[in-house]
Order: structure tokens, then sequence, then C-alpha cells
């Protein structure tokens, strides 16, 4: 999985506006992700996000959805496996 595609996903499932990630931010992020195993939730997700690459702008929206998550987490560890 590229980096790219992961940068896409995560900007989707956390409804971020405005950041800018390198790619060895998203390796880390990805690993940190991988880390997560079956505990993770949208806001570990986030954390992992801020301790990577400090502020991001999103959007806040009501009601947590976390379908997304288990894609994040199939993405990262296709990422981390290359």
């Amino acid at each position: 999985m590229s980096t790219e595609n992961l940068k896409k996903e995560l900007e989707a499932a956390l409804s971020i506006t405005d950041w800018s990630p390198t790619e060895n931010d998203l390796h880390e992020i990805a690993r940190r992700i991988e880390g997560l195993g079956g505990s993770r939730s949208k806001t570990d997700i986030e954390k992992i996000v801020h301790d990577v690459v400090g502020s991001y702008e999103s959007m806040l929206m009501e009601g947590i959805d976390n379908t997304d998550l288990t894609t994040l987490l199939l993405m990262a560890t296709k990422t981390t496996n290359k």
C-alpha cells in the first residue's frame, strides 16, 4: 500500500483539511496504527497522527463513525510490510 493512499484514507477518516506529513511521518503513523492491534478507536488514530505530525486542521462532525478504522489498520499493515 502506498503512503499516498494511506494519507488520503487518514484525511477521509479523520476529516483532515490541512496538514503536511512527510513520507517518514506516514510510515511512522502506519507503524503505530499497526501496533494498536485490535484495540483501536478513532481517538487512538487521532492521537497517533497528532503525536507524529503535530497540529493539523480537521472538520468536527457530530457522532463517531469507526467503520474506516479497519481499512486504516489494513493499509498501515501493508505500508509497513514493504
